[in-house]
């Protein structure tokens, strides 16, 4: 087996600056940390995770709690994306995830129990439900928590700067002169649902134009099934909206899915915006104009606070939300209406 005494005697470096370089100290450069761990690649050094945690007192282990309602799994085409930049961030540092399940065979438990008994340090949280009594008590515990897309006073939360998203959403619709703007919105009781729909409400109102309350159509997991749904409600309307803002791609895609059912089209007889920016959108006919999610940053981001929160586990209790920015991505899902004179 490769030690680290090997990649020393290979590389030219003292086994502490090897020992270091894999630990990611700050006092060694970045082209030294390549060298040596390319150089460990090269020779098949594997870490012993066991000895390594007997002397820092550290598990390396950080544990992800994963759920989500919509039974697309990990192929969930946001969360997915965000699950794959954390991944690659905190695995760089040499720690392991363990996705945590709410049971251990046909005993009974919890998120927190099966934490502490696989001593992990951190957990990463996507969840579909945040009020339940297993992550009420996570958020209670000492484990920092990092959250996506929901706001709690015991944990980090990162989102998308939904604010400016759907400000970039509305001022796209209202600069192409539409007025008559609905809006598929998910539950109003989640963190991302509730935010969307009420900047939603307030951006309209800012430039004049009435909320309708028919035109407010509620999706409210986000699905394509959904937004099929609610875009036969708006087109059941004796005053149709010109336009859709719709919470999610998924909800989006669903909608013009029902318009062509309908024997209409997009963007000729209703102009459609969504919000994540996932790459089926970017294929489907109209290519979907949409609220770019920056997924990447999201995940390394979480992955960054967890990593600084290993060390002060009280700084992670705090309670911070941290935005990311959102990009306007304009497909052929909208069109212009001609100016009111």
């Amino acid at each position: 087996m490769v030690t680290i005494k090997d990649i020393s005697k290979a590389s030219g470096f003292s086994i502490t600056t090897v020992s270091k370089a894999l630990n990611n100290y700050p006092d060694i450069s970045k082209h030294t940390k390549a060298l040596i761990r390319n150089l460990c690649d090269e020779m098949g050094y594997i870490p012993n995770s066991s000895a390594r945690s007997l002397k820092t007192t550290h598990s390396y282990t950080v544990g992800v709690v994963f759920e989500e309602i919509t039974n697309q799994g990990l192929q969930h085409p946001v969360f997915s994306k965000i699950l794959e930049s954390f991944k690659s961030e905190i695995e760089s540092h040499g720690f392991d995830i363990l996705f945590l399940a709410k049971y251990m065979g046909n005993q009974n438990g919890s998120y927190l129990q099966h934490s502490k008994r696989k001593q992990v340090e951190a957990i990463l949280v996507l969840c579909a439900d945040f009020n339940t009594p297993e992550m009420i008590e996570l958020y209670q515990s000492d484990i920092p928590i990092i959250m996506i897309d929901f706001d709690v006073n015991t944990a980090t939360n990162i989102t998308s700067d939904n604010q400016t998203g759907v400000y970039q959403a509305i001022k796209h619709l209202i600069d192409n002169n539409h007025k008559a703007i609905a809006h598929i919105h998910g539950d109003r009781n989640t963190f991302i649902g509730g935010q969307r729909k009420e900047f939603f409400e307030a951006f309209l109102n800012d430039h004049g134009i009435e909320v309708k309350a028919e035109y407010l159509v509620p999706g409210q997991n986000f699905s394509k099934e959904e937004g099929y749904t609610a875009m036969q409600q708006l087109l059941n309307l004796e005053n149709l909206p010109t336009a859709v803002f719709c919470a999610s791609d998924m909800l989006a895609i669903g909608a013009i899915e029902a318009i062509h059912d309908a024997g209409k089209r997009v963007p000729e007889d209703f102009s459609i915006v969504g919000f994540d920016g996932i790459d089926i959108g970017q294929y489907i006919t109209p290519r979907l104009t949409t609220i770019r999610q920056n997924t990447k940053e999201m995940g390394r981001l979480a992955a960054v606070h967890m990593l600084n929160y290993l060390d002060d586990a009280k700084e992670a209790k705090q309670g911070k939300t941290m935005t990311v920015e959102t990009e306007l991505i304009t497909g052929n899902s909208t069109k212009a209406l001609p100016k009111e004179l």
